[in-house]
């Protein structure tokens, strides 16, 4: 299990289309898999993606005492419990999946490499 973070500006106001905001969003992956995730919108990013659970859970706890009204409280609320609930293991989680696609860049990386040794040996035995 682990977390991802998205922060997308945009402009996300029907009312007023002119406005941009900041479309703040943390996913739970479980198996590539997304499990549970909350998004909420903000005048800045109010978290960014190298930051914790617990950071995270902060975040969104600011962000509640900020606003007057939203429709998703409770599924806020929720998301900031289980990222504190949970906060080691999807740390791990994150760390790993990380890893895994560093080593996915690098193994791209070595075959583009090996291309161009190929491509550049054929062109010195011409």
């Amino acid at each position: 299990m682990y977390y991802r973070i998205f922060v997308t500006e945009g402009r996300f106001n029907f009312i007023n289309p002119s406005e941009t905001q900041f479309k703040n969003s943390v996913a739970i992956y479980d198996d590539k898999r997304a499990i549970k995730s909350v998004s909420v919108l903000s005048d800045e990013p109010i978290f960014y993606d190298d930051e914790n659970p617990e950071q995270i859970a902060e975040a969104l706890e600011n962000w509640l005492k900020h606003i007057l009204f939203t429709s998703n409280e409770e599924k806020v609320r929720d998301m900031i419990q289980f990222l504190r609930k949970y906060s080691k293991e999807l740390t791990k989680g994150r760390l790993r999946y990380d890893i895994e696609r560093i080593e996915e860049q690098i193994k791209e990386l070595e075959e583009k490499k090996e291309d161009l040794i190929a491509q550049l040996e054929e062109l010195e035995e011409e």
